[in-house]
C-alpha cells in the first residue's frame, strides 16, 4: 500500500538534487584542479630546492601523494557525474524513472 504522492515527491526531490549536483560539480572540479596544480607546483619547487637526499625523498613522496590524491578526486567526481547523469539511479528506483519521463 503506497502512500499517495510519494512517487512524485521523490521524483521532484531527485530532479532538484540532480540540478544541484550539475550546478556545483563544475565549481568543485575547478577548485580541485586549481588547488591540485598549485600544490603540485609548490611541491615540485620544494623538491628542486631540496639539498639533502632526505629532503628530496620527503618532497618526492609528498609530490607522489599529491598526484595520487588529485587523480582519486577526479575519478570520484567523474563517478558521481556518470552515476547521476547516465540514469543509473533511475534504473535502481523505477518509480523515479517513471515520473521523470
Amino acid at each position: 500500500d503506497q502512500v499517495e504522492g510519494v512517487g512524485s515527491a521523490a521524483s521532484a526531490a531527485y530532479k532538484t538534487f540532480i540540478q544541484l549536483v550539475n550546478t556545483i560539480l563544475p565549481i568543485v572540479m575547478g577548485v580541485i584542479l586549481a588547488l591540485g596544480i598549485f600544490y603540485g607546483i609548490q611541491l615540485g619547487l620544494k623538491y628542486s630546492k631540496a639539498e639533502t637526499d632526505d629532503d628530496k625523498k620527503k618532497a618526492k613522496g609528498a609530490l607522489i601523494n599529491c598526484i595520487v590524491g588529485f587523480l582519486v578526486a577526479i575519478v570520484l567526481v567523474l563517478i558521481i557525474e556518470i552515476v547521476l547523469n547516465q540514469g543509473f539511479v533511475s534504473k535502481l528506483f523505477p518509480t523515479i524513472s517513471d515520473t521523470l519521463n
